[in-house]
Order: C-alpha cells, then sequence, then structure tokens
C-alpha cells in the first residue's frame, strides 16, 4: 500500500526532465497531487480531461470508477447528512443538477441506501463499508496513480 508522503516523495527523486518531457507523467503528476491534496473535481478534471494515450484510456477509466467508489464509501461515513450538490461534487456529478434534486443525480445516491429528505433538500448517508475494509486491508489510492505511472513507458 502506498501512502501519499510516499507518493510526493516518489515524485521529488524524479528526474526533472522527465516529468516535464512527458505529457503523460505530467497528467499522472497532476492526478497524484490532486488526489493527496483532496482536490475531488480535481481529480475528474484530470482524468476526464486531459490527454490520455489509447492505450492508458482503460486504466484511467478504471481508477476513476475505483475514486469514485473510495469516495463515495468516505463520505458515506463522515458525513450524517450532506447536500445534494455538495455530495455530487465529492463524485464527479453534476453539481447544479444536483443542486436542484435531479432524479438521476438522486437515484445515484438512494441506490446505495441514502436517504433523500426533499423537503429539506438533504441527504442522508448510509456508511458503506467492503468485506476488505473491515479486516483493514484499505488502500488510499495512490499505489494505483503509481501503477498508472509506471505502466506508461516513455
Amino acid at each position: 500500500m502506498l501512502h501519499s508522503y510516499e507518493a510526493r516523495a516518489m515524485t521529488k527523486r524524479m528526474p526533472q526532465d522527465l516529468a516535464q518531457s512527458d505529457a503523460t507523467l505530467q497528467n499522472c503528476l497532476r492526478l497524484l497531487r490532486a488526489v493527496w491534496q483532496r482536490k475531488y473535481e480535481y481529480v475528474y478534471k484530470v482524468l476526464r480531461d486531459l490527454p490520455w494515450p489509447e492505450m492508458l484510456k482503460p486504466t484511467v477509466r478504471k481508477y476513476e470508477l475505483h475514486f469514485q467508489e473510495k469516495t463515495l464509501k468516505e463520505v458515506s461515513r463522515a458525513y450524517e447528512a450532506i447536500r445534494p450538490d455538495a455530495a455530487a461534487n465529492y463524485l464527479g456529478l453534476d453539481a447544479t443538477a444536483a443542486k436542484q434534486g435531479d432524479p438521476a443525480i438522486i437515484s445515484k445516491f438512494t441506490a446505495c441506501g441514502w436517504r433523500w429528505d426533499e423537503q429539506n433538500g438533504l441527504l442522508y448517508p448510509q456508511p458503506i463499508t467492503t468485506p476488505r475494509e473491515k479486516t483493514g486491508h484499505s488502500s488510499d489510492g495512490l499505489s494505483d496513480v503509481m501503477a498508472l505511472m509506471g505502466s506508461h513507458s516513455g
């Protein structure tokens, strides 16, 4: 399991000319920074909007889904109640539509066991856990980002 401090240390040891000359590596570094700084909206922007080589697109998409699921679990445990737009921001969903109570967005949360209080405009998360987390083998996802970096060869 790779933690954020290890990922930061690894990026500092990386040759600067390599980091500056490879667009994919730059994208990976942007992604790493966004993840360890918990800039959720930027994580999704990097994953969705920056150019990725065709061979990495499936891995990038897989990481996006992993990050979204991991974040959903974290938010479900951290909040007793949350505004739909705030929840949508965490998951890379349309915050404006969520704020307006868009049923398509709200249903993504209620499908996970969350309760929607339309009158107060709040979602009430139900904590989500997995068997892996119950045994204490959870990952912060940075190892996946580092694996993505390692899978790209010049």
